[in-house]
């Protein structure tokens, strides 16, 4: 998978084919149908070896902020390594492994204990990390020779830390809005009212 993951870092993965691995390989194309299907479940593959490098720990941190601190960091780290993962992590096609799905979603019983929406948060904090990193590296993703300068537009790490945070603020007052808060926040509080004699 190394020599794919160098052709999809250096040229994309518009650029990584069978016969352009072979070649790379210095190997016959019919002999890579020994150990990949097709185009495709290469792309699974590769996708899967960038994520491995990344890998979130187990077990999560108790406290259901720094898991989702940390699931946003090593994504991050990822996408910024391997851009073109943004696109293949995100096709059914490519990728289908929802263990980091179900990882932050275990995390998140600390936030909420409705699983819907701690699915909800999940896919939030993913998307949002997605979105960010597809601004950084957009230059990255663009063919070769089509370079334009940065974008004043382009997100940095800082713009990436603040908007997690104010995230993560929002999912602890939607799920203390729902009602649905685990052992990870306090519950709502309600006091008598007050009236003046």
């Amino acid at each position: 998978m190394a020599a794919a993951m160098r052709i999809a870092d250096a040229e994309g993965v518009g650029a990584l084919s069978m016969r352009r691995l072979a070649t790379e390989l210095d190997s016959g194309v019919m002999s890579l149908y020994r150990h990949v299907a097709n185009k495709n479940a290469l792309l699974t593959e590769i996708t899967r070896a960038a994520c491995d490098e990344h890998p979130y720990p187990e077990p999560a941190p108790p406290d259901w902020r720094e898991a989702m601190r940390l699931a946003a960091r090593l994504d991050w780290e990822v996408y910024r390594a391997h851009p073109w993962a943004l696109v293949t992590s995100s096709s059914a096609r490519h990728f289908s492994d929802t263990s980091c799905l179900d990882w932050m979603m275990d995390a998140l019983t600390g936030l909420t204990d409705d699983p819907d929406l701690a699915r909800s948060f999940a896919i939030a904090v993913w998307s949002y990390v997605q979105g960010v990193c597809i601004q950084h590296v957009a230059q990255e993703l663009l063919p070769a020779g089509e370079k334009p300068e940065q974008s004043p537009l382009r997100a940095t790490e800082e713009d990436f830390e603040m908007g997690l945070e104010t995230l993560l603020d929002g999912m602890e007052q939607r799920a203390l809005r729902a009602g649905t808060q685990g052992a990870g926040i306090p519950a709502v509080r309600t006091f008598p009212a007050v009236t003046r004699g």
